[in-house]
């Protein structure tokens, strides 16, 4: 089992606008406790920025919408893919 802080293949961060928005904001926390002289704080959110930074942007995960498993798997396959080949005996 794999372990890890963040399911970076779930779907709800397969919009590119959410993983914008989340990076943003831990960026946006990792500045203010710089400012704010929370050194321990601070290290703690720029790890925390570079490893979502790396899973939403650098990992590879895939942009586009998911396609529906459920109906994907009951579709039928194309006509004649079931049936055995006239020319093959088995």
């Amino acid at each position: 089992m794999r372990w890890a802080l963040v399911d970076f293949g779930h779907p709800f961060y397969r919009p590119l606008v959410r993983r914008i928005i989340i990076f943003g904001l831990v960026v946006v926390w990792t500045g203010i406790e710089f400012f704010a002289g929370s050194t321990g704080w601070m290290l703690l959110f720029l790890a925390l920025s570079a490893y979502v930074g790396w899973g939403f942007f650098l990992s590879g995960q895939a942009d586009g919408p998911l396609e529906d498993e459920a109906a994907t798997a009951r579709t039928p396959p194309p006509e004649g893919e079931n049936e055995p080949d006239p020319g093959k005996r088995g």
